[in-house]
């Protein structure tokens, strides 16, 4: 299922979003962000089940993933492959269709590439929440070379070999 079905299928399931300006939209874009304010395994178990609902379509560009368990699984990976991950919402956006465009700012560190230093990057967020404001649909777009592939060592010379060259 590609990112326009994905959306299509949120939108049909889970019709009745948080209603704008309501205590109900401010817990889950809350919650949202306490969720990757300091992305780390434990908090992951902790905090997942009232962030994500169970039938969550998730794409951070890098990998897409369909349901609470197998993102778990993802997101905790995700997290034990860092030192340390915060990501700060900038501002947020509500379209009539009841969803929500966040743009954030990153900060992380990896284990295995530039050790000891962090990379930033910002990007977007496309969400969607079901009634209870838990996140059914999550789009990222970002530049995943400047904020990952670039620090790879292999990987991230031949994309700067490539850079100079355009």
């Amino acid at each position: 299922m590609d990112t326009f079905q994905a959306l299509d299928a949120a939108r049909r399931r889970h019709s009745h979003p948080p209603a704008a300006g309501s205590d109900a939209e401010a817990r889950a874009l809350d919650a949202f962000a306490a969720f990757f304010s300091s992305f780390a395994p434990d908090r992951i178990e902790r905090l997942l089940p009232a962030t994500y609902a169970e039938d969550i379509w998730f794409n951070d560009t890098l990998k897409t993933v369909v349901g609470r368990e197998a993102l778990a699984h993802y997101l905790r990976e995700s997290a034990e492959a860092v030192e340390h991950c915060r990501v700060e919402i900038i501002d947020s956006t509500r379209n009539p269709e009841g969803e929500y465009l966040l743009r954030w700012r990153m900060v992380i560190r990896f284990k295995r590439f530039k050790k000891g230093q962090d990379t930033e990057s910002i990007g977007l967020s496309h969400l969607r929440f079901d009634a209870n404001g838990r996140v059914v649909y999550h789009q990222d777009y970002w530049n995943a070379a400047e904020g990952l592939f670039r620090h790879i060592p292999v990987l991230g010379w031949m994309i700067e070999a490539v850079l100079k060259r355009v």
